[in-house]
């Protein structure tokens, strides 16, 4: 399935927790082809909401999106995973 989205700012390195620019929404995409990468979802005072795997560039589950609260952080283990705030038009 093909979305149009809108770019808000520009792409990041997930490297560390983010909130992407207070995103609601965000596309991340793993560009590495051999690991595929943990991602934590956490509020902004460090509790965790959520773990989920992202898969590798190559997979069908190299890219997704996430749809958060602005003040939520996401962050990424393994992989080397960008991350961009966008908005569905």
């Amino acid at each position: 399935m093909t979305d149009t989205v809108k770019f808000l700012t520009s792409e990041i390195a997930l490297t560390t927790a983010n909130n992407v620019s207070s995103a609601n929404v965000v596309r991340l995409i793993n560009t590495d082809n051999t690991t595929a990468s943990t991602i934590t979802q956490k509020t902004s005072g460090g509790a965790t909401i959520a773990t989920f795997t992202l898969g590798t560039r190559d997979s069908n589950y190299g890219c997704i999106f996430v749809m958060k609260q602005p003040s939520h952080t996401l962050e990424a283990s393994g992989g080397t995973v960008k991350a961009v705030s966008v908005a569905y038009y």
